[in-house]
């Protein structure tokens, strides 16, 4: 998906509040959907400037059911109430609605996410402590730790040596 910029997106709006085109005339001249263009105007009624700005936001258990019971008590759209909220896309505000629908509130908790690899955990003893010095818990898990590592490693060589292996056979 395409990122726009703010100022494009001002440039659209103020275009659109100008002309007498609608939004499908918008939309063909500016090269985006018509639904784009419609959003960025609800957003920009509403908000004013702020509405059109990049946001990376993280929304609480209590928000989503706010937007959730206020869509089913005053019957508005996804779309109408993206704008109301200042979420940026209303796919979001669809997707809460299926997890709610399948898993009730635990459902809208937000996951970590990304890829398990990179949030491995630190070895069990970040402070370098002496082997003197630790308990025989902390030794156990240091060495659970190590050899996880050193069984990542030799898998991490052995498939380069595959890949090396393949190329030159290419040849």
């Amino acid at each position: 998906m395409t990122r726009y910029s703010t100022a494009f997106k001002l440039r659209v709006v103020r275009y659109h509040e100008q002309q007498d085109d609608g939004t499908r005339q918008t939309a063909i001249r500016f090269g985006v959907d018509h639904a784009t263009v419609r959003q960025w105007y609800a957003a920009y009624r509403t908000h004013g400037h702020a509405g059109l700005a990049k946001r990376y936001r993280c929304y609480s258990v209590d928000f989503k059911l706010q937007v959730l019971s206020f869509i089913a008590q005053q019957g508005v759209s996804a779309r109408q109430a993206s704008a109301i909220f200042d979420i940026p896309a209303k796919s979001t505000i669809l997707t809460w609605q299926r997890r709610y629908e399948v898993g009730g509130v635990d459902a809208l908790i937000s996951r970590p996410r990304g890829c398990s690899m990179s949030s491995s955990k630190k070895p069990p003893n970040a402070d370098h402590k002496p082997p003197g010095e630790m308990t025989s818990e902390e030794m156990k898990e240091e060495l659970a730790y190590l050899r996880a590592e050193n069984a990542y490693l030799k898998k991490l060589k052995a498939l380069a040596q595959s890949k090396s292996s393949a190329a030159e056979k290419k040849r």
